[in-house]
């Protein structure tokens, strides 16, 4: 979030080095998202101007650029194409009104200290669905590279040979094969661009091009809302918050790695937030967090939100004083830098170790990434984190089952000395059920199935020395555990409750179901009563 002290001579110099350079980074993307957005190269730019300047200000990142990105881009296409035929009068301003309101979920996470939950979706799970984005935003460029729609595409020689194809396949081998040392200098996109810029001025040849952008800034618009789509517009609303979630917080990561200083998750969910509800009141694209634009930033020198906010401003002064000259860039080019990313955000460092990763883990991956491009993205994240949920919970019950151990005077070893001579003496009257670490919800069925084996012919002694937390779940399966015993007429003790397992308990007022004095401080003063109390 922007301070005062981060206007001060010491930073300025790599604030501004770190905003050009971005910048230069930042353009061609942002005019290719526009146009493959289907919105218009001003949307996208205005996004990388709306959401670079408030998520700047207001954000918890300080060398955090922000603007259009692969997965926005892909679902807005699908948001926009979606309610254009169900509204084609208002189809448009609706999609920018989702943006708006996605901008808001933001913000509420942000307010609700949600930010920490969403870094914790399994690597197999964002490792599919951000090479589900790569092929869908490779898939969407095939056309517009081939200068055909799909169903009339075909590989023959006159369609591999036409200008425009021969354009964006150039550009696309100029982005793979620019020199690596160079890209410190000038990044191959901006090559990619002036060269196909200039072959087309001079060559006269008859292919699509982007077309001027105007100098005029975007207009107002007032949120649009249709009452019969207040439903997908909700749902589409909470898929853009949370890939724009995603990628900022991902982005925030790598700048935590690379700068050695932490983030603030909250503030900056806030920030995007921001940013994305006045770029949906201008007709500009969501944004988020983008990590090539955000580190190239920050090698170049930029260290506080300041650099944002001058990226924002350079992006602002060249659409004003040289938009028009979008005019003269190809189609082609921006289809093969948009080709390019997604060609490299597909996690090829995971498929080609496939064959070393566990099968779940490739599994889940391979599926997040078919249910991306087959379904939606929303779809793909929610099933994939469920059933990486559920696997984590039950490998983590697993765990916790070893905590929980019925265990005779010869077994409890653990015990110090005059504890074990004491259980020693009651062997063949009680049982000790030790219970230690944390213990939640997966446990439950287990606990009980432990306890369902007992011999009730003798005493229970749950014992809660090294158990510091008892789900509600697990709470009601010892509750039940008690009221079996009681039943059969058998004596049940508690031993050594911690304040928080305690005040688990008073929730369900379980303690009302055991006497007060078979509730004890310790294990020693249990074992007492019981050689006291023995017949």
């Amino acid at each position: 979030m922007l301070q005062l002290t981060h206007f001060n001579r010491h930073t300025i110099k790599g604030d501004i080095f770190g905003a050009l350079t971005s910048t230069i980074v930042a353009l061609p993307f942002a005019l290719a998202f526009g146009v493959t957005s289907g919105a218009g190269a001003s949307a996208g730019i205005y996004c990388a101007i709306i959401t670079g300047l408030f998520a700047s200000i207001f954000g918890g990142t300080n060398q955090q650029i922000s603007g259009p990105n692969t997965g926005l881009t892909i679902a807005m296409v699908a948001i926009l194409t979606s309610f254009i035929a169900k509204s084609p009068e208002h189809g448009v301003a609706m999609a920018f009104t989702v943006v708006s309101l996605a901008g808001v979920f933001q913000m509420l996470f942000g307010f609700f200290k949600l930010g920490k939950y969403f870094t914790l979706i399994s690597y197999p799970v964002i490792s599919g669905f951000t090479s589900g984005i790569g092929i869908l935003i490779i898939l969407s460029q095939i056309p517009v590279l081939f200068g055909k729609p799909f169903a009339e595409l075909s590989l023959s020689i006159s369609t591999l040979t036409s200008t425009n194809t021969l354009v964006g396949l150039v550009c696309l081998a100029v982005l793979f094969v620019w020199p690596q040392k160079f890209k410190q200098i000038i990044p191959a996109s901006i090559i990619a661009v002036l060269g196909a810029t200039i072959f087309y001025i001079f060559s006269g040849s008859d292919i699509p091009v982007v077309g001027a952008i105007s100098s005029e800034l975007p207009t107002f618009n007032f949120p649009t809302w249709q009452h019969d789509l207040i439903g997908e517009m909700i749902k589409s609303a909470l898929l853009i918050a949370t890939l724009s979630t995603l990628d900022s917080l991902m982005t925030s990561l790598t700048v935590d790695s690379i700068s050695k200083d932490l983030h603030n998750s909250d503030q900056e969910l806030v920030g995007q937030g921001i940013g994305n509800v006045i770029a949906g009141f201008f007709g500009a694209l969501p944004g988020g967090g983008a990590t090539m634009r955000t580190v190239t930033n920050l090698r170049a020198g930029g260290t506080t939100p300041l650099s944002g906010i001058l990226h924002a401003l350079f992006i602002l002064a060249i659409v004003l004083w040289a938009g028009e000259y979008t005019a003269y860039i190809p189609v082609a080019v921006l289809a093969a830098i948009l080709t390019h990313v997604g060609i490299s955000i597909i996690d090829w460092n995971f498929l080609k170790r496939v064959h070393q990763i566990p099968f779940f883990s490739v599994a889940l991956m391979v599926a997040t990434m078919v249910m991306a491009v087959i379904f939606d993205l929303i779809t793909a994240v929610l099933i994939s984190a469920f059933i990486a949920n559920l696997v984590t919970i039950r490998r983590l019950s697993e765990i916790q089952l070893d905590n929980i151990k019925l265990l005779t005077a010869k077994e409890a070893v653990h015990l110090p000395v005059y504890e074990k001579t004491l259980f020693s003496e009651l062997d063949n009257q009680v049982l000790l059920l030790n219970i230690s670490g944390p213990i939640g919800f997966g446990v439950a069925r287990g606990l009980k199935q432990s306890v369902s084996k007992l011999d009730q012919d003798k005493a229970l002694l749950i014992d809660f020395t090294d158990a510091r937390f008892v789900g509600i779940t697990s709470t009601i399966a010892i509750e039940e555990i008690i009221m079996s015993y009681q039943t059969e007429g058998k004596k049940i003790l508690l031993s050594n409750i911690c304040q928080r397992v305690r005040d688990d308990f008073n929730k369900l007022h379980l303690f009302e179901k055991v006497p007060s004095e078979q509730i004890f401080k310790s294990r020693i003063e249990a074992l007492y009563y019981l050689k006291n109390n023995s017949t």
